[in-house]
Order: C-alpha cells, then sequence, then structure tokens
C-alpha cells in the first residue's frame, strides 16, 4: 500500500537512475544537493566569458544554486546529467536533417548517435527521402522509401540507448504530401514497431482548408525528387505500393483517396494507437523568428520545440505551485518576474557552457541561441488556487499565466542583448526586421513535458492536468512505484486530514469528492486528466500558445470509450484555435504505457472475458463424422448456462489428434469466456485438410477437416434454439469494419491486417 515517503522514494529513485554521479563500480557517489551544486557551478562558469569577476561568478552559481535546490526552476535532463562532466552535453532538443542519398542518411544516423549516447533527444523530417520504387541513378535500381531507412533509424536507436544515460527518443515527421504518406500513418499499427519513435504528420493550412471546403477532392501528392504531382488510387496495396502504383494527377477520378480519406485514415490510426499526432507547419513556420536562415521542417520528440536542421535547444521549467502566496488567492507575480529574468540568464549560460556533438550544430545553435524556458506545476497551482481546469476561469489564467512569462523573458533576453550582444543571426530576424528589438536569443518560451524533472520538482508535468491522484510509475527499465501525488500529500499532511484511510481510498480509485476527509474546496477541483473534456485540454493549450515563442507540448487524453470522431474534432479545434500541433491518447490504446492508474478499476472491464469454472458434471451429446483419415467423434456438453466444453476423439489411428485436442481446448475456453457458438463456427466451419476430406459418401455427415466437424457439431448442439449465424459483409472487414481491398485473389484489411483468402 502507498505510504508518504513514496514520492521521496519516487524522486530518489530517479536521481540515482539517471543523474547522479557513479564511479567505475557503478556506486552512487553524489547526494542531490551536490549534484546542483555542480550544475550551478559548471553553468555559472560562462559568466567569466563576460567579463564577471571569480566573486561575480561565484555569487551567480549561488544564486542558481538556491534557484534549484528550493525546486523553482529545473533546466532540462541532459543539463542536470552532464554539466561539469568529462562530456558536457546540456541540450535536450535536435533536429536533423535527412538528406536524398545513402550518406546523408547515414550520416544523420551517426549524428543522432552521437547525440543520443548523452541524452538528446532527436527529430527528424523524411520529406526529402523520394518515394518508395523511385530510380536510384547511381545503381540503376529503386529505392526502398523512407520508412525502411526510418527502421534504420529506430535500430540504430535501440542499439545506442543500451550505454545511454536515458532512453533514446526520435521524432519522425512526413508532409501529408509525401507519396509514401500512407505507409507512414500506418507504421505503428503495430505497436511493437517504431518504440522509440513519435510520428508526427505535418498538416498544411492549404489541406485544412480543402478539409473544410472540398473534401471529396482527390488528395495530391509530391514527388520530393521530381516534384511531379500524383493521386493515390484506391485500388493499389496500401501496405506495400510504390510510386508506381500511383496515378498522374491529371488522370484522377473517382476512385481515388480523397482529403477527406486521408484524414480519417489519420484520425483512426490515432484513435487506435495514439499516433500520429498532427504539426501544423505553416502556423509554426509563421513564428520562425529566423526565416531568413532556413523554414522549420522538424520538431524535438515531444513536438514543442520547433527547430531548424542542425539546430539544438536547451529548455527550463519554473514550477509555478512554488509561487502561490500564502492566502492562496494569487501568485507572488513580483517573485515570479525575477525568477523568469534569473531563469533566462541560466539558459543563456547553457549555450556558452555546451560542448557540441558536431560542427553544423554548433554553428546554428550560437548562432540563433534559442531557449526555451516554460512551466510545470500549473495543474497543482490551479488546485491552491481553487480553480478547475475545465473553467473559463482557468484559461484566462493561462493566458495570464503565459503572457507574464513571455513579457519577463523578452525584457531578460533584451537585458542581456545590451549586456553581451544580440544573438548573431539578429540582422534580418523579425527581432530586426519586424520588432527593431535588440534580443540576446531568438526565441525564449517553450512549454515541455516535464516528465522526470517534475517528479524531481514535487509537482504536476508541464500544464497536464494531474493523471491520477494514485499513480502507478513504470520507469528506469521497469521498476514500478505507486504513488500519492505530491500536493496531496503536502496539504494533507500540513492539514491533518491525510491518513491511512485516505491514501488507502485514493490507492483504490475513490475520487476525492468522495472522500469525506478531504475539504470540500479542494476536492472540488481535485479532477484528473479523464474527467475533462477533450475540448478543455485544447483550449488550455491555446493559451498558452498564444503567447509561448516556441510551441506547447499537450496530450489531449480521452476515455477508452472516445470514438473516431472524437479524435477529428479534437484535431480540428487545435488547428481552429491557433495550437502548432497536438496529440491524442486514448486510454489503455497501447500496452505498457508508462503511466496508469493504479487501482484496478482504472481499466473498464469487458464481460465475459474471464473464465467461467467447469462444474463437476456436465451434459452433452457425441456425434461421428466420417473423414478420410479415420471417424472421428465430437461431443458438445453444457452447463447450466449453455455450451461450455468440445471434446474429440478420432475412432482409428491417423490424423491430427494433438491439433483437433488443442482446437477442442480453445474452443472450451472461448464458450467459457463467454463467446457466442455462431461466432465460433462461422470461423471454423469449411476450413478445409486434403487428408480429411471424405472419400465415400453414406449416410454420415460429410465434413473437410477436424475444425469442421467441430463447428458442424456445434451448430447441431445449438438445435432449433441457436440464433442465426450472422455472415459477414465481403466487403468489410469482420474484425474492424474496414472496407476490405481485393488483392490476388484475397481480401485484405489494411487497417487490422485480417485477410482472408479463396
Amino acid at each position: 500500500m502507498t505510504r508518504k515517503s513514496d514520492n521521496t522514494v519516487m524522486c530518489n529513485e530517479v536521481l540515482r537512475g539517471r543523474y547522479l554521479r557513479k564511479n567505475t563500480r557503478g556506486e552512487i557517489i553524489e547526494t542531490p544537493e551536490q549534484m546542483l551544486r555542480r550544475v550551478a557551478n559548471a553553468i555559472a562558469a560562462s559568466e567569466s566569458k563576460y567579463g564577471a569577476t571569480d566573486a561575480q561568478q561565484k555569487a551567480f552559481e549561488d544564486r542558481f544554486y538556491e534557484l534549484m535546490v528550493n525546486r523553482a526552476f529545473l533546466p532540462n535532463s541532459p543539463t542536470l546529467m552532464n554539466a561539469g562532466r568529462d562530456n558536457q552535453m546540456l541540450s535536450a532538443c535536435f533536429t536533423l536533417p535527412i538528406e536524398d542519398s545513402i550518406d546523408g542518411i547515414f550520416d544523420g544516423i551517426k549524428w543522432a548517435a552521437l547525440i543520443q549516447k548523452v541524452g538528446g533527444g532527436t527529430g527528424f523530417s523524411f520529406d526529402r527521402l523520394r518515394p518508395t520504387g523511385d530510380n536510384v541513378k547511381s545503381s540503376g535500381g529503386k529505392t526502398s522509401g523512407p520508412i525502411s531507412f526510418m527502421k534504420v533509424f529506430s535500430e540504430a536507436t535501440n542499439a545506442i540507448q543500451q550505454g545511454a544515460f536515458r532512453r533514446g527518443a526520435n521524432m519522425g515527421m512526413m508532409s501529408i504530401e509525401h507519396p509514401d504518406i500512407f505507409n507512414f500513418i500506418n507504421a505503428k499499427n503495430n505497436t511493437t514497431a517504431f518504440t522509440n519513435f513519435n510520428l508526427s504528420v505535418k498538416v498544411s493550412d492549404a489541406f485544412m482548408k480543402q478539409l473544410d471546403e472540398n473534401p471529396d477532392t482527390p488528395h495530391v501528392v509530391v514527388n520530393p525528387r521530381t516534384r511531379k504531382n500524383y493521386v493515390i488510387p484506391h485500388s493499389l496495396n496500401a501496405s506495400s505500393y510504390s510510386i508506381d502504383d500511383l496515378l498522374p494527377k491529371e488522370q484522377a477520378d473517382d476512385d481515388c483517396c480523397t482529403v477527406k480519406e486521408i484524414w480519417e485514415m489519420i484520425n483512426n490510426n490515432a484513435h487506435a494507437t495514439g499516433e500520429p499526432g498532427i504539426c501544423f507547419i505553416d502556423r509554426i513556420n509563421e513564428d520562425n523568428p529566423t526565416p531568413h536562415k532556413g523554414q522549420i521542417e522538424a520538431t524535438n520528440p515531444c513536438g514543442e520545440q520547433p527547430l531548424l536542421p542542425y539546430e539544438a535547444c536547451t529548455l527550463g521549467s519554473i514550477n509555478i505551485s512554488k509561487f502561490i502566496v500564502k492566502d492562496k488567492r494569487d501568485l507572488d507575480w513580483d517573485l515570479l518576474a525575477k525568477t523568469v529574468g534569473l531563469a533566462v540568464r541560466f539558459l543563456d549560460d547553457v549555450i556558452d557552457a555546451n560542448h557540441y556533438p558536431i560542427s553544423e550544430i554548433e554553428k546554428i545553435t550560437l548562432g540563433n541561441r534559442k531557449i526555451g524556458l516554460g512551466i510545470m506545476g500549473f495543474a497543482d497551482a490551479l488546485f491552491l488556487l481553487g480553480i478547475q481546469y475545465e473553467s473559463e476561469e482557468a484559461a484566462e489564467f493561462a493566458e495570464k499565466l503565459a503572457s507574464f512569462i513571455q513579457e519577463h523573458a523578452h525584457a531578460a533576453s533584451e537585458k542581456l542583448a545590451k549586456e553581451r550582444g544580440c544573438f548573431p543571426n539578429w540582422k534580418g530576424s523579425v527581432w530586426d526586421t519586424k520588432h527593431q528589438r535588440p534580443m540576446r536569443n531568438a526565441a525564449c518560451t517553450t512549454i515541455a513535458p516535464t516528465g522526470s524533472i517534475s517528479i524531481i520538482a514535487g509537482c504536476s508535468s508541464g500544464i497536464e492536468p494531474v493523471y491520477a491522484f494514485a499513480a502507478k510509475r513504470r520507469v528506469l527499465d521497469g521498476q514500478e512505484f505507486i504513488q500519492i501525488h505530491p500536493l496531496i500529500e503536502r496539504l494533507g499532511t500540513e492539514e491533518g486530514w491525510l491518513n491511512d484511510k485516505v491514501r488507502d481510498q485514493l490507492a483504490e480509485g475513490a475520487p476525492p469528492r468522495e472522500i469525506p476527509e478531504i475539504p470540500r474546496e479542494l476536492a472540488e477541483v481535485l479532477v484528473t486528466a479523464h474527467e475533462i473534456a477533450p475540448e478543455w485540454h485544447v483550449k488550455i493549450q491555446a493559451a498558452f500558445q498564444k503567447y509561448t515563442d516556441n510551441a506547447v507540448s499537450k496530450t489531449v487524453n480521452l476515455p477508452s470509450t472516445a470514438t473516431v470522431d472524437d479524435v477529428s474534432k479534437t484535431y480540428r479545434l487545435a488547428f481552429e484555435s491557433g495550437c502548432k500541433g497536438t496529440t491524442v491518447y486514448r486510454d489503455n490504446c497501447r500496452e505498457n504505457q508508462a503511466i496508469s492508474t493504479a487501482h484496478k478499476t482504472a481499466v473498464p472491464s469487458i464481460p465475459g472475458l474471464d473464465v467461467r469454472p467447469r462444474v463437476r458434471t456436465t451434459e452433452g451429446s457425441t456425434t461421428k463424422f466420417r473423414m478420410g483419415c479415420g471417424t472421428l467423434f465430437v461431443t458438445v456438453n453444457n452447463d447450466e448456462r449453455g455450451l461450455c466444453e468440445v471434446f474429440a476423439n478420432l475412432g482409428k489411428a491417423g490424423g491430427c489428434p494433438a491439433q483437433s485436442e488443442a482446437t477442442c481446448r480453445a474452443v472450451s475456453v472461448a464458450l467459457r469466456c463467454g463467446v457466442k457458438p455462431e461466432v465460433l463456427i462461422e470461423q471454423l466451419k469449411g476450413i478445409r485438410c486434403l487428408s480429411a476430406i471424405s472419400r465415400k459418401k453414406g449416410d454420415d455427415d460429410i465434413v473437410v477437416s477436424c475444425p469442421d466437424a467441430i463447428a458442424r457439431a456445434l451448430e447441431q448442439a445449438l438445435g432449433s434454439n441457436g440464433e442465426p449465424v450472422i455472415i459477414p459483409s465481403p466487403h468489410k472487414c469482420p474484425h474492424c469494419g474496414h472496407p476490405l481491398r481485393r488483392d490476388s485473389g484475397c481480401r485484405i484489411c489494411d487497417n487490422c491486417g485480417y485477410d482472408k483468402c479463396g
């Protein structure tokens, strides 16, 4: 059972596993406080580059240390891990270009490996790679396409993470206009594939306009090598097509994939697996501060940091819950302003202290000096202020908070520009041409997810609502912890209402409003992510995005009962609200999610999945079937709830008794799980076996296999009380209802992989 020390245990496990220094024997050789002192000392050393005396440098070191030790601000994980160590790579976010050549592709893999081995995350756009089946001039052959190379990146990450500080993470992006977009959207239908990749489709404003105005228009894709336009015929094999299977745009007809259909494909996949997400790439480039240096093609793995090719950025987050005044009526805005100024200085110093893995990254990163100051503890702050997350008051507070932080971050960056000079690429940037304002940093604010550092800080993550007040967290290669939310732990202890009974109720999943010991004012605002309607997730994200230089990491949590239409509405609202991208996650749509609710009732039970026990005595009948390999006797028995078991026995040597026994056992378990016999009959009836087909005709039933005999025996046992067997439409998948495609004599479902031949 979870107890109050568990939050400390969780924090310490994270620190010991990832952040604290170890000797060559793997033994911890520093405390958390020593880690923060190490970081403060390494970052403050950059002050000497701008003329600081030893005393001034030490003063900044102390201020940085106090900022972190009080958990008011923490930098991203690579800074905590690597500052003051031999390989001082301090940035969390990188994007790397992938050029359309073998050299370019494998250079990208090499650079990603160098970044990931010291804790950085990498984002890629696969737009430049020519489509599957396109010509390779040097060899005269055909290219295997972007997804095949994405697999190589994924495998490289798997190999590198074995010795890295933390698991490698990638973002894979592709334009919705790339010819291989079907393959990209469906790349994670198998949830065991690309497990170190997040995927996001780059959707243009033009596409969204077509979706609204002309959704039945054929969707046009563009070969990035030749710039020729194509449409996608319905008849192609969506899992193995090539550029040769597409039609020139001018040959478009009613049998081509429409804008609406590709949008539906995205939504169906996001509903099923949580991916792909959506990136509104034109909205991102509207806020590109250095368009004269290129267009933004990709983001970091969680989507909050759009970057130019080769660019890196260092992030840090302020714990907003630390700034609530004692009477819980407001924030200490003056203290927050000072903290923002110091955090901006800290992050600018990180840029100079950083070791960059390759010269191209160093050049563009030092040229733009982007930083990403964000927040964590937003949900906790709402709890303390008595504000419902799902309210206009929360959206207004979010907008006020984001505006305040952005304003003071820009002021701090302008002040640094006057002390140290503008970022080198300032001339020609929007700060020069549009704002005429000196700035030290091309961009200043970002809202990151803050997974690990919010655990260290003991607060809610980023701007997300609390997922659960009692949570099972799986981290550090499968280790699990049960944790009561830190704020509840602290408030309950301070105010005297938290006891073992309350802890047990929270751990069992009881809503706070149903626990009388929790004060009513607090209980009314203690809501979790799944109690919040999807549109409010988006509204809060949009409120922050309005005053955030870079982007906002936000997941819209959906209940397991959410529909595909709910996904579509969420993505459309995100676009209409000015978000730069978003993702959805329907609860339990994937196995092995990193965080799950602790109590068993969090996963809705499905009636009939528990196997009912076999009673001592059953009744039934036995039917004889004549087959080429012998006489088969099939017994079907009933208990008080209906058909419950099947046995099969061959009357003479031969046949395949092991397979028949396995079939009978599986059918018996299915019956006692509540599977309708009609479903089993439809699956088994008609299966053919050349050895079993009867060579004689007579009074006996003629069957074509042992499974066919079992189906017929079940059908006979149902008798007149049996329900008619419903044969699925030959045009729809019997598993998921998706339209079936005819290919080489088979009916194939491109959605779930079902196939039926013959």
